[in-house]
């Protein structure tokens, strides 16, 4: 019986408006962390295949030489 006042409690601590805020940063974590993940993975099939996965970022050498 103590748990279920002790989560009643706890919903009542906060307004309804910092429930919403709270939920809102929550979910946006989450999905930077998963964001985080698939770059990861997807990086790392590039670099099992063989690919290299900075090279559509990195400038080419050649425009730097004067000719």
């Amino acid at each position: 019986m103590q748990h279920v006042e002790v989560a009643g409690s706890l919903l009542n601590v906060l307004p309804w408006f910092a429930w919403i805020a709270l939920v809102a940063i929550l979910s946006g974590a989450v999905s930077g962390i998963v964001k985080m993940i698939i770059t990861h993975r997807e990086r790392m099939a590039m670099i099992r295949c063989g690919m290299d996965p900075d090279a559509p970022h990195r400038k080419p050498v050649y425009e730097d030489a004067e000719i």
